[in-house]
C-alpha cells in the first residue's frame, strides 16, 4: 500500500510541480502575486508578520494595501527588494487573520485589486482538512524547518482521531517528511471540528525541496492530499465584494479586478516590461516594527537549531526507553467557526 500511495502523489506532486502566480492589469502596469507566508511577530504575541512575494512590470513603483476578511485595511510595515522586479511586502496583521483582497497603486497608475486566495480544503468520507498556510519557515545552510496551521472537521457519522502523526508534507517530486512536531492528538465528535488550529512542523528538509503538497493519511487507502499549486484558487467576486458587488463588477470596477493566472516564464522573460523597482518607503515607517521584523527572521533559525536538538534529544530518549514520539507545539490560537469559507 506504501508504495501504491506514493507513485501516486509523486504522479500527482510531479504533475503540478509548475505552479501559476495570480495577476492583475491596469491596462498597463502589471502587478502579480507569487504567494505568501506568514511568521511568529515577536514584539506583540497577538498579532504576526504576513510576507507577501510581489512583482511588478510596466512601473517604476507601487504602494500596497491589504483588507481582511472583516474589512480592516492594513498598509506595509516594511519592504524587502529581491531584485529590481520583485520584492517582499510585510505586513503585521492580527494573529490567524484571513484575507480577501490585495490592492497595489502603481506610480502613475489607478488602483489595481486581486481577490486573496480562498483557504484550500480537502476531504475524505471521515474527515475535512482545511489548510491555513505555512506560518513559519526555518532555514539554516544545511536543511529547512517548516510549521503550517490547519484544522479538521469530523465528516463522518463516528468520532475520529486526529493526530499529528499522519501528516506528510511532500516536495516537488513527490519525496515524502514526516511530522517531527505536533499538537497534542485529539477525538473529534460527529459533525465538530477540532478545538482550535493547530501547527504541524516538519524539519531535515533538503534545500533542494519544494513543499508541494501536504497529506493526511499517507499510509491509508483513503489519504486527504492538499496540492499547493492547485487548490490555491482566488475568492470569488461574490466573497470579496458581497453578491451587489460581483454582479455589477463589469460596470463599476476597474480594469485590474479580473484575475487571470501569468505563467511565471512571462515575468522573467518580458523584454519588453519596464522594471518594477521595490517601494521605497520604509524610512516613513515605525523604525521599532522594522527592527523588531528583522529581529523576528533571525529568531526564526533560532527555532530550527533549537527544534533541531528537541528531536534530537528525543530519538536519544526514545533509543533508550524503546518509545520515540514526536515532540510538541503547543499554539496559542484562537477559535474559528468551522464553516468559515475563506
Amino acid at each position: 500500500m506504501c508504495i501504491i500511495t506514493l507513485t501516486f502523489l509523486l504522479a500527482l506532486a510531479m504533475g503540478t510541480a509548475g505552479a501559476r502566480p495570480l495577476q492583475a492589469s491596469d491596462g498597463n502596469a502589471t502587478v502579480i502575486l507569487f504567494g505568501a507566508i506568514r511568521m511568529p511577530y515577536d514584539l506583540n504575541y497577538s498579532e504576526e508578520i504576513l510576507k507577501v512575494d510581489t512583482g511588478l512590470l510596466n512601473a517604476p513603483n507601487a504602494t500596497y494595501q491589504m483588507m481582511d476578511q472583516n474589512g480592516s485595511v492594513y498598509d506595509p510595515a516594511m519592504y524587502k527588494p529581491l531584485n529590481e522586479r520583485r520584492q517582499l511586502v510585510y505586513f503585521v496583521v492580527p494573529k490567524n487573520s484571513l484575507f480577501k483582497l490585495i490592492t497595489a497603486t502603481p506610480e502613475g497608475g489607478r488602483p489595481i485589486d486581486i481577490n486573496w486566495w480562498a483557504t484550500p480544503k480537502a476531504s475524505n468520507q471521515d474527515l475535512l482538512i482545511r489548510y491555513y498556510g505555512i506560518v513559519d519557515w526555518l532555514i539554516n545552510p544545511d536543511e529547512q524547518g517548516i510549521v503550517v496551521q490547519l484544522r479538521g472537521q469530523n465528516n463522518g457519522t463516528q468520532d475520529v482521531v486526529f493526530s499529528p502523526e499522519d501528516f506528510v508534507l511532500l516536495d516537488q517530486w513527490g519525496w515524502p517528511y514526516s511530522a517531527t512536531a505536533g499538537f497534542d492528538t485529539e477525538v473529534i465528535a460527529q459533525g465538530k471540528a477540532s478545538k482550535e488550529r493547530v501547527l504541524v512542523g516538519f524539519s531535515g528538509i533538503s534545500l533542494q525541496s519544494r513543499p508541494a503538497a501536504l497529506v493526511y493519511g499517507y499510509y491509508t487507502n483513503n489519504p486527504i492530499v492538499i496540492d499547493f499549486d492547485i487548490d490555491y484558487i482566488p475568492l470569488t467576486d461574490e466573497l470579496v465584494y458581497g453578491a451587489a458587488g460581483a454582479k455589477n463588477a463589469s460596470v463599476s470596477q476597474p480594469a485590474g479586478r479580473a484575475v487571470q493566472p501569468l505563467p511565471v516564464v512571462a515575468a522573467t522573460t518580458n523584454e519588453s516590461a519596464t522594471a518594477g523597482a521595490p517601494a521605497n518607503n520604509t524610512t516613513s515607517l515605525n523604525a521599532a516594527v522594522v527592527t523588531n521584523i528583522n529581529t523576528s527572521v533571525s529568531k526564526s533559525k533560532e527555532r530550527l537549531a533549537a527544534m533541531r536538538e528537541r528531536l534530537n534529544q528525543k530519538t536519544k530518549e526514545g533509543k533508550e526507553t524503546g518509545n520515540a514520539s514526536p515532540d510538541t507545539l503547543k499554539p496559542t490560537v484562537t477559535s474559528l467557526a468551522t464553516n468559515d469559507i475563506m
